[in-house]
């Protein structure tokens, strides 16, 4: 068995085609199970979002799963080979769990570190059991991946290093120390930054929530929620003298909030150039080159997590291959508990002719007995046969211990397919 991945990313894929090429929900099922009967595919995940969509395999054979992994992309969207082998990535063996890895904590998304790409690994996994077409080895996969990135997001919160200047301005807040629970936060201006730092106070404890913008228009999407409520540019001064907090992001070359404007105490964000806040001895004010400097700290933090993270994906793979290796012991494993509960239940056949008054209750608990010697017998050996297959003279081992115990067990391992 081969692990393949056969993709199309943004990073290689223009967009034009990676539109054309994806798989949505309604028709993921059929598309798994049309896969699943491909010759040489042995089980199959696909991964498809706006910026991928990705064939993670189990084959038989690589050059002819290869082969059949993309000409079934080809016919399943209706496009020539021709036009997607430019931008197919294709990789085998440990190089698919490492860019699978990758992707589950962020490393290959557009934005770096991000956790919604996990979500959604998760689901195609769990979508693909479910249709069937996931096996032993892709279940491992799934259970190994989703447990790594778990971890990753807990132990380096990559995610909590903020990708955008209204992001960050939160974060300044939040890491300020200062409680946002009942208090009163106004934004001004509804632009693309202004929607970013309102939808971010939606999942905070504010106590309310006031918008200003020229038009009300785009404060509509958020009226739905009891806490807010939305001034026309007009009211300007109204709406921001009870306010906590401000955030100013609205594009004017003019300044157009001053300190007699501001509850004393205030936090005010600047997010604009030019300043939009006009500052004063008193006033606690963040402007934009203050929240940039801290943007490109949390970028630099952000690709020093990466590299850290890169490491922790080797270390992964390494405990990978040792699970991989260890495979092909299972069946002798099997095989030794097989024959011991063969010659346990022989010798409990054998003292129930011999002594046959005995009760049920105590036929049972030499049963009991019994099984539990044949298992302490065993268990050592078990364990030393775990450590043997990973080790580099595994295949003498291994055929030492077949000998030891008179076992049948077929040839373990075996080389690679050539290609």
């Amino acid at each position: 068995m081969y692990l393949l991945y056969v993709g199309l990313t943004h990073k290689q894929t223009p967009f034009s085609l990676l539109e054309k090429v994806h798989f949505s929900d309604q028709e993921q099922e059929e598309a798994l199970l049309r896969l699943k009967r491909e010759k040489s595919v042995l089980e199959d995940v696909i991964i498809s979002t706006c910026n991928r969509t990705e064939l993670y395999l189990v084959v038989d054979q690589l050059h002819t799963g290869r082969y059949y992994a993309k000409h079934f992309l080809a016919n399943w969207f209706q496009l020539p080979v021709e036009e997607l082998e430019p931008y197919l990535v294709m990789k085998e063996a440990d190089t698919v769990l490492e860019h699978l890895l990758r992707v589950s904590v962020g490393l290959e998304s557009k934005i770096l570190g991000e956790t919604q790409i996990l979500g959604q690994v998760k689901r195609a996994f769990q979508r693909a059991k479910e249709v069937g077409t996931t096996g032993m080895m892709l279940n491992e996969v799934a259970r190994r991946v989703i447990t790594f990135a778990k971890r990753m997001h807990e132990v380096y919160r990559i995610n909590a290093r903020p990708i955008s200047i209204g992001l960050t301005a939160m974060q300044t807040l939040e890491d300020s120390g200062f409680d946002v629970a009942d208090k009163q936060i106004a934004i001004v201006g509804l632009g693309e930054i202004g929607q970013l730092v309102t939808k971010y106070a939606l999942q905070k404890d504010f106590g309310s929530i006031v918008l200003v913008n020229r038009t009300l228009a785009k404060a509509e999407p958020f009226l739905t929620d009891q806490r807010v409520v939305a001034h026309r540019f007009e009211q300007l001064e109204e709406a921001v003298a009870q306010a906590d907090i401000v955030f100013s992001a609205v594009k004017t070359s003019d300044y157009i909030i001053f300190p007699h404007m501001l509850k004393p105490g205030a936090i005010v964000f600047d997010l604009c150039l030019p300043r939009t806040v006009h500052a004063g001895t008193a006033l606690k004010l963040y402007t934009i080159e203050h929240l940039t400097n801290q943007l490109d700290a949390y970028q630099e933090e952000r690709q020093r997590i990466a590299q850290q993270m890169t490491l922790e994906i080797a270390k992964e793979l390494l405990a990978f291959d040792d699970w991989r290796q260890q495979l092909g012991i299972v069946p002798l494993i099997q095989e030794i508990r097989e024959k011991g509960l063969r010659i346990q239940a022989a010798a409990m056949e054998s003292l129930q002719r011999k002594l046959p008054d005995l009760t049920e209750r105590e036929q049972k608990q030499i049963s009991k007995h019994m099984k539990g010697i044949v298992n302490q017998l065993i268990k050592e050996p078990i364990l030393q046969l775990k450590e043997m297959a990973v080790g580099d003279n595994s295949t003498y081992d291994i055929a030492l211990i077949c000998k030891i115990f008179g076992l049948m067990q077929e040839e373990i391992g075996g080389s690679d397919e050539d290609h």
